[in-house]
């Protein structure tokens, strides 16, 4: 399921340049385009949300009624197809880019809930957006998705979305590990977890579940949060400024708290049943 968010373009502005927009998603490494006989597909490939979504440059309208719309505006067969059950950030960082698409190439919006074609209003979509995603799911279920506190979630993709940066920002000299979704396959049980290389400093991301421990043999097991901070706490360093619930094991603790490793295998619990989801898996209610 995805909205649908037609691009217009105002008569007196001229034709579109359909190679420049093509050349503008050229310049971001994660659109790849794709051409076949009826359409071409700008494909958005989100590595960090392991998702995608897509723009879609037509051979003919797509557009419902389009006679009742202002005929002062053209229909350029361009339009963004916006899915609905995603992370209210993923879907924030896709209008976000639309709103800088529009200003670049003077576009205006239609979606068939308008009365007519609109400036790209930000806010409006978003409340589009919501009120589309929560009819569906009132309607059809959360089709398999799980449900998460919103501003827990955001957290979450704000601390994925910045892993690079924070790797820089500790000159790659810490583990700034992505945050691993999972779910229990025969209880649901779910959560998120990172990877602790044992004995490595590491930045610990916010709102931790579970973390998955790689001991210097490479043998891996799985502790719980609570259990986890009860024993390695006092080694921590919380990250004050940036997100909630972060911390940081420096060198020289790190190397300090090597002598847990007994203590921790102690609570390891069994994690045969759990898989890997993705964050996009996750859904803020």
């Amino acid at each position: 399921m995805a909205i649908n968010i037609h691009f217009f373009r105002e008569n007196s502005l001229g034709r579109l340049d359909y190679a420049k927009l093509l050349e503008y998603f050229d310049n971001y490494p994660n659109f790849k385009t794709y051409y076949s006989e009826d359409e071409v597909e700008i494909r958005y490939i989100d590595k960090e949300f392991k998702s995608s979504y897509r723009y879609l440059v037509t051979k003919r309208c797509r557009v419902n009624q389009i006679y009742k719309l202002d005929p002062a505006y053209t229909n350029v067969n361009f339009l963004l197809e916006l899915p609905i059950l995603i992370p209210t950030f993923i879907a924030k960082e896709i209008l976000g880019f639309a709103q800088k698409l529009c200003k670049e190439f003077e576009l205006v919006v239609y979606n068939d809930t308008f009365d007519d074609v609109r400036q790209f209003n930000l806010v409006e979509l978003y409340s589009l957006f919501d009120k589309t995603r929560n009819a569906y799911i009132d309607e059809f279920g959360l089709q398999n998705k799980i449900p998460i506190d919103t501003e827990k979630l955001s957290e979450i993709c704000k601390y994925q979305r910045t892993v690079d940066s924070l790797r820089e920002y500790y000159h790659n000299e810490v583990d700034v590990n992505y945050c691993e979704p999972i779910i229990d396959k025969t209880t649901n049980e779910h959560g998120i977890s990172c990877t602790w290389n044992f004995g490595i400093p590491t930045v610990f991301p916010p709102h931790l579940d579970y973390i998955c421990i790689n001991d210097e043999e490479n043998v891996k097991f799985m502790v719980r949060r609570a259990d986890f901070y009860a024993i390695v706490g006092k080694y921590l360093e919380e990250i004050v400024g940036f997100l909630p619930d972060m911390y940081i094991l420096k060198a020289k603790k790190a190397r300090a708290a090597r002598k847990t490793i007994n203590k921790l295998r102690k609570f390891a619990i069994v994690d045969q049943n759990f898989k890997e989801v993705r964050i996009s898996d996750f859904i803020d209610r």
